[in-house]
This record gives C-alpha cells, sequence and structure tokens, in this order.
C-alpha cells in the first residue's frame, strides 16, 4: 500500500494549541501522532497522488479549532484550503481529535475519530500523556469509581445517581488534580468511563495505562480497532446505565485484576502514541 501525504499548508499544521486537557496532559495528541508516525515509514509514502493507494490530509483539526475560538472562528478559510487541497475525498482519510469533527466538509474522506459522536467515522484511541504512576500503590477499597466532571453528557449524572449511597462505588464531580486522580482509579478494581462531550472518554485509556479495567458508557460503543483488539477480554462496554450495574457485579474481584493486568498490557504493546498508528493502516488496507 502507498500512501501520498496531501501537501497543506503549514499553517494547518499549528505549532501549539491554546487549551489543553486533561490538566496533566502535554501540547501532543494524536493528530501530531499519526503525521509522526507516516512521514517515518518511507516504504509507505509516495510522491504520486495517482500513484497511491490513499491520501493523506494531515490536518492538526483539534490545535486549528481551539485557536480559532473553539470552532467557531476560522472555518471559511479552513473550508478554501479544504477545497484546494482535496484531490479525491473517495481515497482520502484523516486523523481527527475534535469532539465535533473536521466542521467543514471533506468530499467524502474517512474520518479515524478519537471520540465521534455519530454513528459515522472509524474509532481510534483518546490519547494524553501517561500517568506517573504512585511509588506504593494503594490498596484497593472500591468495586468502581469515577473522578471529574457530570456535566459534560447526561449520562453521567445518571450513572452517579444510580450509584448513590452504594459505598462499594466512588464518584467525584470536580477536578482535585492528577494525583487525587491517579490515587481513586487505583483503589478501585474498574473505571467507570461514561463518555462525555464526545463519545469516548480519556479515562478509559488512562485507566488502562494503570492496569485498572475500563467500563465504557454510553450511546455508541467507540472502543478502536475491534478487528484486532479483542476488547471483552480487557474492558465493559454498556450503552444505558439501566443494565450496567449489572455487568460491574457479573465478576470476581481476582478476574477484575488479571483483566486489569490483560487491559495494561494491551495499551502499553498496542495503544501507546506511535504503536496505535498501525491499525490505521491495517483498517485502510481492508477497506
Amino acid at each position: 500500500m502507498k500512501v501520498y501525504i496531501l501537501p497543506i499548508k503549514q499553517a494547518y499544521r499549528p505549532a501549539h494549541q491554546s487549551f489543553k486537557y486533561p490538566g496533566h496532559n502535554s501540547d501532543y495528541g494524536v493528530e501530531q501522532d499519526f503525521f509522526r508516525f507516516l512521514s517515518g515509514q518511507k516504504e509507505l509514502i509516495s510522491s504520486s497522488p495517482d500513484a497511491s493507494d490513499w491520501h493523506y490530509l494531515p490536518a492538526f483539526w483539534t490545535r486549528w479549532h481551539l485557536n480559532h475560538g473553539y470552532g467557531k472562528n476560522g472555518l471559511l478559510e479552513l473550508q478554501q484550503e479544504m477545497d484546494r487541497v482535496i484531490l479525491d475525498g473517495r481515497k482520502t482519510f484523516t486523523i481527527c481529535q475534535y469532539g465535533d469533527g473536521p466542521l467543514v466538509s471533506l468530499h467524502e474522506t474517512i474520518v479515524f475519530w478519537a471520540s465521534r459522536k455519530t454513528v459515522d467515522g472509524m474509532d481510534i484511541p483518546l490519547l494524553c500523556k501517561p500517568h506517573s504512576k504512585l511509588l506504593f500503590p494503594p490498596h484497593k477499597k472500591y468495586l468502581a469509581s469515577f473522578v471529574g466532571r457530570l456535566f459534560t453528557h447526561p449520562v453521567r449524572q445518571q450513572m452517579a445517581d444510580s450509584l448513590k449511597g452504594r459505598l462499594e462505588f466512588f464518584i467525584y464531580d470536580g477536578n482535585r488534580g492528577a494525583r487525587f486522580f491517579v490515587r481513586k482509579m487505583l483503589e478501585s478494581y474498574i473505571a467507570l468511563c461514561p463518555r462525555g462531550y464526545g463519545g469516548s472518554s480519556f479515562r478509559f485509556f488512562e485507566a488502562m495505562q494503570l492496569g485498572i479495567v475500563p467500563f465504557l458508557i454510553g450511546d455508541i460503543d467507540t472502543r478502536p480497532f475491534k478487528k484486532f483488539i479483542n476488547w471483552g477480554k480487557v474492558s465493559f462496554y454498556s450503552n444505558s446505565v439501566s443494565d450496567f450495574t449489572n455487568v460491574l457485579n457479573s465478576s470476581t474481584k481476582s478476574d477484575l485484576l488479571s483483566m486489569g493486568k490483560r487491559a495494561e498490557m494491551v495499551w502499553k504493546e498496542q495503544l501507546t502514541y506511535q504503536k496505535w498508528c498501525q491499525y490505521v493502516i491495517k483498517e485502510l488496507e481492508e477497506l
């Protein structure tokens, strides 16, 4: 397979963004990571658009939109550049982390989306800078926990309401920094990962990094690369709050510890920066 990198102007690959999330994160994400990956795969790159199987559109969507009023400004300029640079949308793909997507017409371009909100798009992981692990891991206190903002999607408040008063669950609405976040996750067997504004959650992959079983709760299953990763071995998913507590109580604590270890291994070997990119190529080869 050969890929032609579309010659987008440098302005549409900004060097920095105005806002970083989560709080501990660096100014780097999957959009930059894939560009770095493909740029280093000389055997995949072609200098001829006609002789290539795919065209890669290397826009840094998240940085652009955050730097332009959270997608409110610069759309006409961005659309004009897309109209100029896209040669054939049917053989073009791009990598997008921004929760609302590219926000402009891409002429049938395939979007590999880190946090899609619709049925369209192909899933990739929503990654951030790995957490520093605690020198002395705490003892387990909770079956499952959540630390974060509840207002970003109704399913989060529904989850909190359904678990109110149950001591085996820890729910905290707010932000007390990365150390508190990591400690509470390590005190749990399962990390509750309800979708937020986007359909995915940084928390899902942060849990895997820390060896905790992630449980995605949301209307769409955004776990990536299902053809290549057996998610049932390392995670849970439910599309409603009404039945996810039954899933939580269906496994023994030893089972959950084993799942957490497998989740950490999958994250380390298949989903860290640079390693996840290979599955985009595999997905394209099968289209």
